[in-house]
């Protein structure tokens, strides 16, 4: 898997953010590409994108990953045409944040239906024809540094993005006999379009304080370029856990390493999230 001349490659979320600069940078090492996303607009501007480079576009189609059977039918024309993949990369994904008392059974089960259930989706319908097909391979899972560290607001969000990683440990070992590796990346801050869509329920978005942190993010956050090259690395490494920026992997080894430490934090960021609530909340 050191070389990615013509493997075959599916990435969801190829539309924007990290599954456009992934869908960009392995089309540049000469992947052929199977692209899908929820926003044709976008997927096909990627689609451009990538083959006014020079890159090879397989087969396209926008769809959503939260649709089990137009997953299913998206992999059935892969797999008639061209055969199992190599690698897979569950990109895709949104983001809802809120205290539990005012997330609603909807704000859930839309984090559970996209975050946890389209990945499992492209799990379900890509991965055991990779084994069929015996010739190894890698999954790519994108979850979230919530997916590891217990971030204010986001409990419906680390519901799917705990259960990413989860699954991605239990794969690790599970696809080894396969020879199918298995990377779990869990960005902090990211300069994507997420930033701008991730909706923060009871919070007036127009607030000054709301832009403040916005701005405040943007000033911390990696670009999505620098998480595709880190997705590249790690697959020619056989990585299993990428984080993106320093202070999740500073937070990270507190929670493992001096648990005392990483729990006062938490209660610090939790204090801090309250004050900023009482501030912004809508009236």
């Amino acid at each position: 898997m050191k070389i990615f001349k013509d493997k075959k490659c599916l990435i969801t979320g190829a539309a924007s953010g990290i599954g456009r600069a992934t869908a960009i940078a392995m089309g540049r090492l000469g992947a052929q590409l199977f692209l899908t996303d929820i926003n044709e607009k976008g997927l096909k501007e990627t689609c451009q994108m990538i083959e006014k480079e020079g890159g090879k576009i397989c087969k396209y189609k926008g769809f959503d990953i939260s649709k089990y059977d137009d997953v299913k039918e998206f992999a059935d024309e892969i797999h008639n045409e061209y055969g199992s993949i190599d690698i897979l990369m569950n990109i895709a994904g949104t983001s809802i944040w809120g205290t539990v008392d005012q997330l609603t059974h909807n704000h859930w089960q839309k984090m559970i239906d996209i975050d946890l259930w389209g990945p499992i989706h492209g799990i379900e319908c890509f991965i055991p024809e990779m084994i069929r097909a015996g010739n190894g391979g890698h999954m790519v899972t994108v979850s979230s540094a919530a997916g590891l560290i217990a971030l204010p607001w986001h409990a419906a969000y680390s519901a799917a993005k705990w259960g990413l990683v989860g699954i991605s440990e239990v794969l690790r070992y599970d696809l080894r006999q396969h020879n199918i590796g298995v990377t779990v990346v869990c960005p902090g801050a990211v300069e994507t379009p997420l930033k701008h869509t991730v909706e923060i329920v009871g919070i007036d978005m127009t607030h000054p304080e709301v832009k403040r942190l916005r701005d405040e993010f943007s000033e911390r956050a990696v670009t999505p370029e620098k998480v595709a090259r880190l997705i590249v690395k790690a697959i020619k490494k056989k990585k299993f856990l990428v984080l993106t920026s320093f202070d999740i992997k500073l937070i990270y080894w507190f929670k493992r390493k001096i648990f005392p430490l990483y729990h006062l934090i938490m209660k610090k960021l939790s204090k801090l999230a309250k004050t900023v609530r009482d501030l912004v909340q809508k009236t």
